[in-house]
């Protein structure tokens, strides 16, 4: 009997032991995703805001001294789209954010929308004031960011019209069979930023002449703490939203329309090329707590 039951025991230690050698030693899955190459991420969510001077930008809001006239005026639409959102370490180290996929996000591109179909506003009542992603998850600290304006050139033609965000009707523009990259209009005075000179090229996709997508970087950003400002205030400054100076009222992003000059500076774009100008530096976009 004691024989029978040494056994026994001697068969369950070598069953256990050979148990533990087919599962790891018990080592943690964070081991073995790492033996597998798996890297892991963590969520990111950076927030933005937009103003006209010290004011938040709403709809139903009158606001004084815009632009070199200083004229009251009410927005009626505010929206872009952002992409090729970076974020930069404290060793100049740039790591891409991949962003998720929502009503507000696809294929890298994610939609901005400060309107909400209030006062004189007639866009769609939603609005989302941030982008949302990953990026891995390897301990970096981040104190920069960078992200440019618009829809890549890839995606800017309106095939794309079925998909959320590109959805959107009004930031549609048939004319260049693409997109507007920024939106925003007062009673009267319409800005349009998007790509221009646009036709289709030799193997069928289209080519743009003016590529009109600021290229932004803002330095000392803490994504966890703080938010990138809009201000449309400092956009309007060199403006005067009164006064139609040739061809549509406002800037259509035309390299002739004597209305896009200041705007485009204050970009930090060169109307005459549609490329970033290193010799201008952008005002719209800052760092806000």
């Amino acid at each position: 009997m004691g024989s029978a039951l040494l056994m026994i025991r001697s068969i369950a230690v070598i069953f256990g032991v050979a148990t533990l050698v087919a599962c790891g030693g018990g080592s943690s899955g964070s081991s073995d995703a790492s033996a597998a190459g798996v890297t892991r991420s963590v969520p990111v969510e950076i927030n933005f805001s937009a103003v006209m001077g010290s004011a938040a930008l709403a709809c139903d809001v009158d606001y004084t001294d815009v632009g070199t006239a200083a004229t009251t005026t009410q927005i009626k639409d505010f929206r872009l789209y952002v992409h090729d959102i970076q974020l930069v370490t404290d060793a100049d180290e740039v790591v891409a954010l991949t962003l998720d996929t929502s009503d507000w996000q696809a294929q890298g591109v994610a939609l901005l929308d400060f309107e909400n179909a209030t006062g004189e506003c007639t866009g769609t009542a939603e609005t989302n004031s941030a982008v949302s992603g990953t990026v891995p998850d390897s301990g970096a600290v981040f104190n920069a960011v960078r992200f440019t304006v618009g829809i890549p050139q890839h995606l800017n033609h309106l095939e794309q019209v079925s998909v959320s965000p590109f959805n959107i009707t009004g930031m549609n523009w048939g004319w260049t069979n693409g997109y507007k990259f920024i939106r925003f209009d007062v009673p009267n005075w319409n800005l349009h930023i998007g790509a221009t000179g646009c036709a289709a090229g030799g193997g069928g996709d289209i080519e743009c002449t003016h590529s009109n997508r600021p290229q932004i970087a803002l330095s000392n950003f803490n994504y966890q703490t703080q938010r990138i400002q809009i201000d449309f205030g400092a956009l309007l400054q060199g403006s005067d939203i009164t006064t139609n100076l040739g061809g549509p009222s406002g800037c259509m992003s035309g390299g002739t329309d004597p209305e896009c000059n200041e705007v485009f500076t204050q970009l930090g774009l060169s109307l005459v090329s549609g490329e970033n100008d290193p010799g201008l530096t952008q005002t719209v976009f800052s760092v806000a707590d």
